[in-house]
């Protein structure tokens, strides 16, 4: 996923292809539910020949535009004929486009009473999702500087969820990278907030790129030459390796391993850790040593 930069230079740097960037920005800003600056890109590509027919981001836009007009046609429909359930859905989501939530909610509230159907509990979801998504993304905005690392990485948990339950994967995991690179910012344990990355791709069952930054943070951590840390960071990578049944890059970082700190040791770099990102227990509780014993004395007997 590009951000709004990406377009701006684009059309900055290859003004034969502003149309292209104008719609890619307006997608963009349409997904940040800013639908002002969507509508405008859309409107500077429509004047450059750009058509818009089949366009998803002009018709929210468009339809953001008219959400009063509509609503009030609606209202009108529904003051005629209160049983017609189509009306109450449409004037819903024109309502959930001004952030109106609780007139969307006693839409969807009619809607349920009038068809209580699995239809009707899907739309009620979609409203929850995007109330969410609306106070997440204002914690945020408003956090002091105490409250926005716990503010990023909400949103964080909140795109692994969609990542892995919903559709836009391509949006939330920017989404997510971008408050990642945010928080590495604000963190002075630079191998800690790299981490958070380990915990965020490994999640969503990116394995190759949760080994990428688990190897970064082993770098980072020696850098920093704390042995406990530094022990538990190659515990992990030689683990995400050997889940990957790639024994022979685990036997590599194994080569370096620290020595074994105390187990007061461990529980103390691990409470550490563990305030701020999440390295389960289980993977210390797995002889990973004996795991590659094993898999060296097959491969040396083949």
């Amino acid at each position: 996923m590009r951000d709004e930069h990406f377009y701006t230079r684009g059309i900055k740097l290859n003004p034969e292809n502003t149309v292209e960037y104008l719609l890619g920005r307006a997608e963009f800003y349409c997904k940040e539910q800013n639908y002002d600056k969507a509508y405008k890109d859309i409107c500077e590509a429509i004047k450059s020949g750009a058509d818009v027919s089949n366009n998803r981001t002009y018709k929210i836009c468009t339809d953001y535009i008219e959400a009063e007009k509509n609503i009030k046609l609606l209202t009108d429909k529904i003051e005629k004929n209160p049983n017609q359930i189509d009306n109450y859905y449409s004037r819903s989501y024109y309502y959930l486009l001004q952030n109106k939530f609780n007139d969307a909610f006693r839409d969807i509230n009619k809607l349920i009473e009038l068809a209580p159907c699995p239809k009707s509990y899907n739309i009620v979801n979609k409203v929850c999702d995007k109330i969410k998504e609306y106070n997440i993304n204002l914690a945020v905005k408003n956090a002091g500087k105490n409250e926005l690392i716990t503010a990023y990485k909400q949103r964080i948990d909140y795109a692994k969820e969609m990542i892995l339950t919903r559709n836009n994967h391509e949006y939330w995991q920017y989404r997510a990278e971008h408050d990642l690179d945010e928080i590495l910012n604000l963190v002075k344990d630079k191998a800690l907030g790299l981490y958070l990355r380990v915990n965020f791709y490994e999640s969503i069952n990116n394995i190759g790129n949760a080994i990428l930054y688990a190897k970064k943070v082993l770098e980072t951590a020696k850098t920093q030459q704390n042995k406990t840390l530094t022990y538990l960071y190659a515990t992990k990578l030689i683990a995400l390796y050997s889940n990957e049944e790639n024994f022979d890059k685990a036997m590599q970082i194994a080569v370096f391993y620290p020595d074994k700190p105390t187990s007061e040791e461990l529980k103390k770099g691990l409470k550490y850790i563990n305030e701020f990102a999440d390295m389960r227990v289980d993977v210390l509780r797995r002889n990973i040593r004996t795991e590659l014993k094993h898999y060296m004395e097959k491969k040396d007997k083949n």
